[in-house]
C-alpha cells in the first residue's frame, strides 16, 4: 500500500483524534535514531554462529537469529501478548501475510527456546507460533464479520475489534492492525476494497468491492 493510500485510508478517523494522533506520532519520531554507516545483513548470512533469518510482518525488515536451537526473536514472537501487526505508510502490501509466513518457518525450524524483545522467554515456540496464528484467523474471520454491503473505513471497523475507548496512541495502532488484517482478507477474496482520490474503504466480498 503506497503512502498515498494509506493516509487516504484514515480520511474517517473522527476529527477529535486527528491532533493527539499526530502529537504520538511526533513522539515515536524522536524515538527513533539511526546508526552511521550500519552493515546490511540478509537471510542466510552468518554474524559470530548466529544464522540470520529474515522475519518480516511486525516490521518489514525485521531479522531474527538462530544457533543450536536457541532463537532471537525480537519483537516477531513474544508471550504472552502477540505482536502488532500493522499496515503503515510505505510498508509492504500484506503484512499480516508476511507474519503468518514467517510463524510458519519458524514452526518448520523448531528451535527449542526463543527470547523476545521484551515479555517471557517462550520454551515452545513452534507451539506458540501455532496459537499465534490461530489468533490472527480468528481476528480475520472477525473482522470479515464487520464487514458488508456498506463501505467501512479501517477506523471503523477498528472500533468493533478493539473497542470504542482508546487513547490515541493506542487507536493508532488498532487502525493499523485493523487495516492489515482488512487487506489481508482483500488478499484472500474474502473482502472487496473500494477507493476515491480520498478515501479507502471496505465491503463484504458479496457487495462486489474491487480486490488488489
Amino acid at each position: 500500500m503506497s503512502a498515498d493510500l494509506h493516509v487516504r485510508a484514515h480520511q474517517f478517523i473522527a476529527k477529535e483524534h486527528v491532533e493527539g494522533l499526530a502529537q504520538e506520532s511526533e513522539r515515536l519520531i524522536s524515538a527513533v535514531h539511526w546508526a552511521r554507516d550500519p552493515e546490511l545483513l540478509e537471510a542466510g548470512d552468518e554474524i559470530d554462529g548466529w544464522n540470520v533469518h529474515a522475519t518480516p510482518g511486525h516490521a518489514d525488515g525485521h531479522l531474527s537469529l538462530e544457533r543450536d536451537g536457541v532463537l532471537i526473536a525480537g519483537d516477531t514472537l513474544l508471550a504472552p501478548i502477540t505482536p502488532a501487526v500493522g499496515l503503515y505508510p510505505e510498508s509492504r502490501l500484506d503484512p499480516l501475510g508476511d507474519y503468518l509466513e514467517t510463524l510458519r518457518a519458524l514452526s518448520e525450524l523448531a528451535p527449542r527456546t526463543s527470547y523476545g524483545g521484551h515479555g517471557e522467554t517462550i520454551s515452545e515456540p513452534s507451539a506458540r507460533c501455532a496459537r499465534i496464528a490461530r489468533h490472527h484467523a480468528n481476528r480475520l474471520d472477525q473482522t470479515e464479520a464487520a464487514l458488508g454491503a456498506e463501505p467501512r473505513s479501517g477506523y471503523d471497523v477498528s472500533h468493533d475489534l478493539f473497542g470504542q475507548e482508546l487513547p490515541p496512541i493506542q487507536r493508532r495502532f488498532a487502525v493499523a492492525e485493523t487495516l492489515s488484517h482488512l487487506e489481508r482478507l482483500v488478499a484472500l477474496g474474502r473482502a472487496g476494497r473500494r477507493e476515491d482520490d480520498r478515501t479507502v474503504a471496505y465491503t463484504a466480498r458479496s457487495s462486489g468491492g474491487r480486490a488488489l
